[in-house]
């Protein structure tokens, strides 16, 4: 079992700890403040580029849909403007080099990290740049042309100035169980919201609870959004595979869909699946095809095989409300 998987355990209640995970977060928290205070006090400073910055992030630790959005996003201006995505390459082999690459489709999965490679294959017109740097990412991106930047994952990187940020929250855990990393999934101050130009509410489903909610510590404006997946599924038994920050989303999404899911093989956010693992639960399952995400998808041998299909699901955001305030932040961002 991995330290990961151990300390979400802890948190859902089924082993023994919270004491010494709440005692943790508080040092967590405090760590937290103090940086932001060093930011607002002008003590540390955010550069500015000859470009405007698009931050897309959210102030819990995953699972909140911030990558489907900056694709969204990167998609929609790409149609008039040249756009560059910065990612950190969580789990890669550059985040941690001090180098920046601009990838492609057919760089290696495990050199930039699957988010960035999936934003690489299914955005063909847009430049996406990995490495920890995302200074240098955005220095180098504007030299090589680019018009507007989107900084994914980019709320706790303020060493880089953002002229839009966009927060992205789960619509079923706004403030990530209430508790700071590691006794609760927090990583940043709720009260940062008040510095979003938008906030984005995935898989809601009451509206004006979550409204009143966010009142208390911000006035920026709220979209409603869902993911839907694009495949009919009806009269199919599957499996499902995935490793991403919430999977029983993407098991509902499945189900929504109309697969019959006969059994299920959950990792890690971001950990990499073996082609024996997967055709040892192919074997096992009954079912007629396998379903992951495409994010997971990515990150399997170009030439691997199974007994079952393998079948990468594409999902796509649904505005459910809110559509005005996109509308307002699109023009905004075209001035």
């Amino acid at each position: 079992m991995t330290l990961e998987s151990y300390v979400l355990e802890v948190m859902s209640g089924k082993r023994k700890g919270k004491t010494l995970l709440h005692m943790l977060s508080y040092l967590y928290r405090g760590g937290v403040a103090l940086r932001n205070l060093a930011y607002d006090a002008k003590v540390f400073s955010s550069a500015k580029v000859k470009a405007p910055v698009i931050s897309i992030g959210n102030i819990v630790a995953g699972g909140t849909g911030k990558t489907p959005l900056v694709k969204m996003l990167a998609e929609e201006l790409s149609k008039t403007l040249k756009v560059a995505i910065l990612s950190r390459g969580y789990k890669s082999k550059i985040e941690n080099s001090g180098d920046v690459l601009c990838i492609h489709s057919g760089t290696p999965v495990e050199i930039c990290g699957d988010e960035p490679f999936w934003l690489a294959r299914y955005l063909p017109n847009v430049a996406v740049w990995v490495g920890k740097n995302r200074k240098e990412s955005a220095r180098q991106a504007i030299e090589k042309g680019a018009e507007v930047i989107l900084l994914d994952d980019g709320m706790q990187y303020r060493d880089l100035h953002r002229d839009v940020e966009i927060v992205v929250m789960d619509g079923e855990d706004l403030f990530g169980k209430g508790y700071f990393l590691p006794r609760g999934l927090l990583r940043d101050d709720p009260a940062r919201l008040k510095k979003a130009s938008l906030i984005v509410i995935n898989d809601a489903k009451c509206h004006k609870k979550i409204k009143e909610k966010l009142s208390l510590y911000t006035n920026a404006p709220v979209m409603f959004v869902r993911m839907n997946i694009q495949e009919d599924l009806k009269g199919k038994r599957a499996c499902v595979f995935c490793a991403i920050g919430k999977p029983t989303r993407f098991l509902q999404s499945v189900k929504d869909a109309g697969a019959d899911v006969l059994s299920t093989f959950f990792k890690p956010d971001h950990d990499p699946f073996f082609p024996e693992e997967l055709t040892l639960f192919a074997k096992k399952s009954g079912a007629d095809v396998i379903v992951c995400t495409q994010k997971d998808y990515v990150k399997l041998p170009r030439h691997f095989s199974c007994s079952l299909p393998v079948l990468p699901l594409q999902g796509e955001f649904e505005i459910v409300s809110g559509k005005e305030e996109w509308q307002k932040l699109k023009g905004r961002l075209y001035e």
